[in-house]
């Protein structure tokens, strides 16, 4: 995934338009479009802005480290789509990381 295609996937999760994104950034909205499609480099103010916006670290916007950006993105996505979860579903979610857990555990242990 390139850069521009991270930005526009951390604004779409966030619900935001690029409109706003361009005004938090301070930008045009057509220098973030063209950001977004790769046809423009961010400065490096634009990309410190966004670490903490979207509450990541620079190297997993930059792709310096693909697996902490993808795990990031992944726990981002499992957090906001549980707070619409009734008790009964967050429990069962536990239940499932729970058992989860426990299988790495007997993974560990076989392998050992």
């Amino acid at each position: 995934m390139t850069l521009g295609e991270k930005i526009k996937r951390l604004r779409k999760l966030n619900d935001m338009s690029q409109q706003q994104l361009a005004d938090y950034l301070e930008i045009n909205r057509n220098y973030l479009s063209r950001i977004e499609t790769n046809k423009s480099d961010p400065t490096t103010s634009i990309i410190i802005k966004l670490t903490h916006l979207f509450e990541i670290n620079v190297n997993s916007l930059l792709g310096l480290n693909n697996n902490t950006s993808k795990r990031e993105e992944k726990q981002k996505y499992i957090n906001e789509n549980c707070t619409s979860l009734s008790d009964e579903d967050l429990d069962f979610i536990i239940r499932i990381i729970n058992i989860m857990k426990e299988e790495y555990v007997k993974r560990d242990i076989k392998t050992k």
